[in-house]
């Protein structure tokens, strides 16, 4: 009596052109993965988004003025008054819920494009906003570039200077 035997498992050749694809996958989609400029930059300018937000609900919080400075290279810290009753130089570091500064800077490959100081007024009923010198209107928009190269688009932090709103890409 014959018997079919049965074929189980791959033959070399079959093993050596999928090896070969998987090659040249990886050799053509490999560096797109390992290229991060465009996620640091979009991490860090949502990463300065929520430290402008954070600043202003400090300054709503502590009912004193609280100054976010933005600069390039050094990235972002924000502080209080150090003298009583809200008076005085910028000197106390707000405190994240966790204790710690709200500071950070910025990945080797995004960074804002200009140096800024926001300062943001506790909520009254007379304003609320962030006060920028000197006052570019009703919206003010930092840019945060990528890549030292410039082959990403800036991204767009937008400040309503009316209401405080941020807007973030």
């Amino acid at each position: 009596m014959w018997r079919e035997r049965s074929i189980r498992g791959f033959t070399l050749v079959e093993l050596c052109c999928v090896l070969v694809i998987a090659g040249v996958l990886a050799a053509v989609a490999g560096p797109r993965f390992l290229d991060t400029p465009a996620f640091d930059q979009r991490g860090y300018a949502d990463e300065l988004a929520a430290a402008i937000r954070s600043a202003e609900a400090a300054a709503t919080a502590s009912g004193c003025a609280v100054e976010l400075t933005l600069a390039p290279g050094a990235g972002y810290s924000a502080e209080l008054p150090a003298g009583a009753a809200c008076s005085g130089a910028f000197q106390l570091a707000v405190p994240r819920a966790d204790g710690t500064p709200l500071a950070g800077s910025p990945p080797a490959d995004a960074d804002v494009a200009a140096p800024m100081v926001l300062t943001f007024q506790p909520l009254t009923l007379e304003s609320y906003g962030p006060v920028v010198t000197p006052a570019p209107g009703n919206t003010l928009t930092i840019d945060v570039d990528g890549s030292p190269s410039g082959q990403t688009q800036p991204l767009q932090i937008q400040i309503d200077t009316r209401s405080g709103f941020v807007t973030a890409p």
